[in-house]
């Protein structure tokens, strides 16, 4: 039987021929897309990683701290041993009275910082301690380039162990009436992914005793200085 072609036959091949290099157009698109994501993830999975990278050891998490104003309100040595025990040993009781204004400065400009460990202001006289304050809790975020005010008050008697280096010291400044006290900083901070930095900052006060009368003394702003951590026995 003969087969018979016609208009509509053709527009029907035409068609499915077209069809047909639609598929296979669209399956060479998909071959291409498949084997440029094949390429790129290892170079996207190398760029991440040299993004961490940096982050991790060219971007230090850095925090700059200086004290704006510090008051000496009192600071008395007070002998607790019975006067039939004097040469026992020591025994004493530091009557501090301290404030202090704090500001602490997140110096990188794109990333906050989070304390993974809360910052603690320790007091030492003579290496000893006087008091812990704590600055900021553990898990406070620190945004970038910003300025926090922190205002620090410690009072009350605080036990102490002195040896007589440390009590003749004490007798000295005190008869000048300036007290020179160390406030230390010390915490933990990360920035970004497993970026974490140990935080140590010395800030030297001297602290001047009141002067009667209506007069008020002066405080030289102090810068904080990056410092090893101090292992403080007591």
């Amino acid at each position: 039987m003969a087969t018979t072609s016609g208009p509509g036959s053709s527009a029907r091949n035409s068609h499915r021929l077209r069809d047909l290099c639609c598929d296979l157009q669209a399956q060479r698109n998909a071959t291409s897309l498949l084997k440029c994501l094949l390429f790129a993830l290892p170079a996207l999975l190398v760029l991440a990683a040299g993004v961490l990278l940096v982050l991790r050891f060219a971007v230090t998490p850095q925090v700059k701290a200086y004290v704006e104003d510090a008051r000496l309100i009192s600071f008395v040595l007070v002998d607790t041993r019975p006067a039939s025990a004097a040469t026992t040993g020591p025994s004493f009781l530091y009557n501090v009275s301290i404030s202090v204004a704090l500001t602490v400065r997140n110096t990188n400009g794109a990333m906050a910082i989070k304390y993974t460990k809360p910052l603690v202001a320790t007091f030492l006289f003579h290496d000893r301690r006087l008091y812990n304050v704590t600055v900021a809790d553990e898990g406070h975020r620190h945004r970038p380039l910003k300025r926090e005010l922190h205002l620090l008050q410690t009072a009350g008697e605080t036990p102490c162990v002195l040896d007589a280096a440390g009590g003749e010291e004490f007798m000295k400044q005190n008869a000048t009436g300036v007290i020179k006290v160390e406030m230390r900083l010390s915490g933990r901070i990360t920035l970004g992914i497993g970026n974490r930095r140990l935080l140590e900052l010395s800030c030297p006060l001297t602290l001047q005793r009141p002067p009667p009368g209506p007069d008020v003394v002066v405080f030289p702003e102090v810068d904080c200085i990056p410092d090893k951590p101090k292992k403080i026995v007591f």
